[in-house]
């Protein structure tokens, strides 16, 4: 069996069974190309480069039981494999945090470049972080900044400070426990946060692979929009003058437009696929900062 035979069989296995895409691929063929990247330890080119090779039967094997593992478990492709490639860098992955897989990947690659020049921006704050992605990206692409981590879970942050250490990232880069802002005491200039944006019942009808993940980086009360707008209003007590906020709500981008129909929130067009990524400065912030009082003084179903 060459490569290119194997790929075909992986694909129509995947496709042969009720599956959900969207943990750092987008569909059977990209899931495929995943498990071939990781056990013949090449880049895409490399891969679609030797196609015709013919491949051991070893190779065959561990390949159809890792689609074996995602077929029968529901778990992310991701999480089986142990590592996920986000921002152009390897991370480790577990069931400790959610599957990187935000679209802020593509600011960091542009440097920001439409809201501010990244070389003048020196303290950054990564909140929720997860399994530091996002944070640890920033921090790697531009040394001169020093970023914070920042999550409730201390599970995702043992795997954020494993990642930490697999990215050699010790000096510039601090990990800090806390819900929210709560134990954050210090100003930054940027702010890049991915919160949990699910309401209780959109959980409920979730694919399977999404409840594989850590329920608390996915859900919060008020229609998933408690968690972004706490953050939208405490936010600018943290940022320095010109420091500015950058929110993923993913598909809630709607309920947030719903929620503060006086607002105009700046939403964020990708050349990558991906949305609900929003923008505000510390100004504007602190105007609206009286809608998101309102807002979570009202007591909403869902």
């Amino acid at each position: 069996m060459t490569k290119e035979q194997l790929f075909i069989k992986l694909v129509k296995t995947l496709t042969s069974n009720k599956l959900f895409y969207g943990h750092a691929v987008i569909d059977a063929e990209d899931e495929a190309m995943m498990v071939l990247m990781n056990i013949f330890d090449e880049s895409v080119n490399d891969i679609l480069s030797t196609g015709e090779e013919n491949v051991k039967p070893e190779f065959i094997d561990a390949a159809l039981n890792l689609i074996n593992q995602r077929i029968s478990t529901r778990k992310p492709m991701a999480y089986i494999l142990g590592s996920v490639n986000f921002c152009g860098l390897n991370f480790k992955i577990d069931g400790r945090a959610l599957v990187p897989r935000s679209p802020i990947a593509e600011l960091i690659l542009n440097g920001f470049d439409l809201w501010f020049d990244i070389n003048k921006i020196n303290t950054a704050l990564d909140l929720c972080t997860g399994s530091g992605c996002i944070g640890l990206s920033i921090a790697h692409y531009y040394k001169h900044v020093s970023v914070d981590l920042s999550d409730l879970s201390h599970k995702a942050l043992s795997l954020a400070n494993e990642n930490r250490e697999l990215l050699e990232l010790y000096n510039s880069v601090q990990i800090i426990q806390s819900d929210l802002f709560l134990k954050i005491n210090k100003k930054y200039d940027l702010i890049v946060t991915n919160p949990p944006y699910v309401s209780d019942e959109e959980y409920k009808e979730l694919p399977e692979e999404y409840k594989k993940e850590p329920k608390l980086g996915l859900v919060t009360s008020q229609m998933g929009l408690s968690i972004p707008v706490k953050i939208l209003l405490e936010a600018p007590d943290y940022l320095n003058g010109n420091g500015m906020l950058f929110l993923e709500v993913g598909y809630s981008d709607e309920a947030l437009d719903e929620a503060f129909p006086d607002i105009d929130i700046e939403w964020i067009d990708f050349l990558n696929g991906g949305q609900g990524v929003c923008v505000f400065s510390k100004e504007m912030l602190l105007e609206y900062r009286h809608y998101f009082k309102d807002f979570l003084e009202v007591k909403h179903v869902i």
